[in-house]
């Protein structure tokens, strides 16, 4: 639900006012939005499609009876989304 711009400007105040008077707590708050930010919502999404469409790879590399798409799908379904939750839970550290 977006906000009118007179609420827009209220917050804005609100939040430059916190910044000045305690800018260790404004930070702080500032991380507490792990999934309020569409760059999180983006990592979710490509880590679901990563993992189906690894998941497919591996059907597929089955059926056929190839060794290196059953790989290259388990890469895709497993080691690209650990790779992201682990920049994600870095970057969260910080």
């Amino acid at each position: 639900m977006a906000l009118h711009d007179e609420e827009q400007r209220q917050l804005a105040e609100i939040e430059r006012k916190l910044a000045e008077d305690d800018p260790q707590l404004a930070q702080k708050l500032t991380r507490l939005r792990p999934f309020g930010t569409p760059r999180a919502g983006l990592a979710l999404l490509t880590m679901f499609a990563s993992f189906v469409l690894g998941l497919a790879i591996v059907a597929i590399g089955a059926e056929v009876g190839s060794f290196v798409l059953g790989i290259i799908g388990i890469v895709l379904a497993v080691g690209l989304p650990t790779v992201l939750i682990w920049r994600l839970w870095l970057r969260r550290l910080r």
